[in-house]
C-alpha cells in the first residue's frame, strides 16, 4: 500500500445524526410544529386508549379441567359446565379451550401449572385471565374440585383460589359458587341505565370478609380489598366475616366516580362462662328446679310407706326350735341335704 493512498475502510465517515436534530437545525419552525402535534397526540390518545380500555370486555381463557382421577367424559362434562357458568359474565369475553392441558404446557415446556406457565399460555391466546382447575382426591380419599384464576396484568400472579368437595354435589351449583370467589358476581344491583360508579371496600389489616350490597352478595374482600363497579345510588352495606362483629352502613354510589370505603372490624366477644359449680347446659334436667321437686316428693312418699309398714302391727312370727347333732348318720334327715 502506497503511503500516499488512503483504504476506503479508513476514510472518515460523518457521523449519522437523528433526523429530528438534522430537521431542527435545517428549519427550526417545522420541528417545532412536528413536537407539537406529537404532543397533542399523546395527550389525545391517553384518554382514548384508557376510554377503549374500559369500554373492552376482559378475555378469560378457560382451561380443561385436568385429571387423573375421573375420566375423559366426566372431564369434558365438567369443563363444559365451567364454560357455561363463566358466560354468564357478560363483562367477560370467555373462550374455552379445546386442547388438552398437557398439551399447552408441553408446548412452553411446562412441567407444572405454576403462574409462569399459565402466563405463556395466557399471552399466547391474548387473554386477560386464565382459570385453570383439576379434580383429585383428599386426604380422606373424596375428589374435589380445585379451581384458581391467575391475572396477567399489571403483574402475573394468582388472584384468588378455590377447591370444593364434588362427590354428591351438583357440579353446576360448584361453578357457579366457584366463579364467584375466583372473578366476582353475576348479578350486581341493576337500577334501571344508571350511570356506574365505583365502590372500593378494603378491611383495615387485610383480611378476607363477605361483602353484602342490600342483601345481595357483592364478593369477598382480598389483600387488596374488594372493588366493584354499581349503579349510581344509595345502598345498605353489610360486611360479614367469622369471629368478628358485623359491620352494616349506608354508601352513596357517585356516577363516574369512586367511593372508598375502610372498615376496621371489631372482634366479637367471648361467650361468658359461669362460675365453677354453676349450673350449665350441659346439666341437663337435673339443672331444673322442678327435677329436684320431684325428687322430694318421691323420697317422702318413700318414708311414708316404711312408717306404715312398721307401725301397722303385724303378728309377731312364730318362734321354732333348733336342734344339732353330731352323729353323721342323721345328716340325710335335714331338708337342706335332702333336696334333690
Amino acid at each position: 500500500m502506497n503511503c500516499g493512498e488512503v483504504s476506503t475502510d479508513e476514510v472518515e465517515r460523518p457521523i449519522a445524526r437523528p433526523a429530528l436534530a438534522l430537521a431542527v437545525r435545517r428549519n427550526p419552525g417545522w420541528a417545532l410544529l412536528t413536537l407539537a402535534a406529537l404532543i397533542v397526540t399523546s395527550t389525545w390518545a391517553g384518554p382514548a386508549y384508557a376510554a377503549r380500555k374500559r369500554n373492552e370486555r376482559d378475555r378469560v381463557w378457560v382451561m380443561r379441567v385436568e385429571s387423573t382421577q375421573v375420566n375423559d367424559d366426566t372431564r369434558k362434562e365438567l369443563t363444559q359446565t365451567l364454560s357455561s357458568a363463566a358466560n354468564a359474565y357478560k363483562h367477560f369475553e370467555v373462550r374455552t379451550s379445546k386442547v388438552d392441558p398437557v398439551e399447552e404446557m408441553f408446548e412452553f415446556e411446562c412441567t407444572e401449572a405454576g403462574v409462569d406457565c399459565l402466563t405463556k399460555i395466557g399471552r399466547k391466546h391474548k387473554v386477560d385471565k386464565v382459570i385453570y382447575s383439576e379434580v383429585s382426591k383428599d386426604g380422606e380419599g373424596k375428589l374435589e374440585w380445585s379451581l384458581r384464576v391467575v391475572g396477567l396484568e399489571p403483574v402475573p400472579r394468582v388472584e384468588q383460589s378455590t377447591r370444593h368437595l364434588l362427590e354428591g354435589q351438583d357440579a353446576t351449583k360448584i361453578a357457579e359458587k366457584a366463579l364467584l370467589v375466583l372473578i366476582g358476581p353475576v348479578d350486581l344491583p341493576t337500577r334501571g341505565d344508571a350511570a356506574l360508579g365505583t365502590l372500593a371496600v378494603r378491611l383495615a389489616g387485610g383480611g378476607v370478609a363477605l361483602v353484602y350490597v342490600d342483601d345481595k352478595l357483592l364478593g369477598r374482600t382480598s389483600v387488596g380489598g374488594l372493588t366493584a363497579q354499581l349503579p349510581a345510588g344509595r345502598y345498605r352495606l353489610r360486611v360479614v366475616r367469622a369471629g368478628y362483629r358485623e359491620f352494616q352502613t349506608i354508601v352513596v354510589v357517585a356516577a363516574e366516580k369512586a367511593t372508598e370505603l375502610a372498615v376496621a372490624l371489631e372482634l366479637a366477644p367471648e361467650p361468658t362462662r359461669p362460675p365453677p359449680g354453676a349450673p350449665t347446659k350441659d346439666d341437663g334436667v337435673a339443672s331444673s328446679p322442678w327435677f329436684w321437686v320431684g325428687v322430694g316428693a318421691v323420697a317422702l312418699a318413700g318414708a311414708g310407706v316404711a312408717a306404715y309398714l312398721l307401725m301397722r302391727g303385724d303378728d309377731a312370727p312364730e318362734i321354732g326350735k333348733a336342734t344339732f347333732t353330731f352323729d353323721s348318720s342323721t345328716a340325710h334327715l335335714d331338708p337342706i341335704f335332702g333336696a334333690r
